[in-house]
């Protein structure tokens, strides 16, 4: 079997409560006319994620705050917070992170 597969059932086993949230590469659905695609497992692991005003998923540990906050506060909510590094954690860890277990979908 797989690696990439055992270690998916592994995390689920490990957290049969947690979603699963695949994430198709851009390979896969961006080009010809076809209805499906064809992809393979790749790496799975826990992490928590938001999905920012644009759509676009962010993980927690692939990320910095602030690149975070700018991506989910409004421009006034951004400008608003204070310079002191520990309150802008607060608000980072405050926003509505979903804990999941991330599978990448690859070619």
């Amino acid at each position: 079997m797989n690696e990439n597969v055992k270690n998916l059932l592994e995390l689920v086993k490990e957290n049969p409560d947690l979603p699963i949230v695949p994430m198709v590469d851009g390979e896969i659905v961006a080009g010809d006319d076809f209805a499906t695609w064809m992809g393979t497992w790749g790496g799975a692991w826990v992490d928590y994620y938001i999905i920012d005003p644009n759509g676009m998923v962010l993980y927690r540990s692939h990320y910095d705050v602030i690149d975070v906050l700018e991506r989910c506060l409004s421009e006034d909510e951004f400008d608003a917070l204070p310079d002191d590094e520990i309150d802008n954690i607060r608000t980072f860890d405050a926003l509505p992170w979903t804990k999941a277990i991330i599978v990448n979908i690859t070619t």
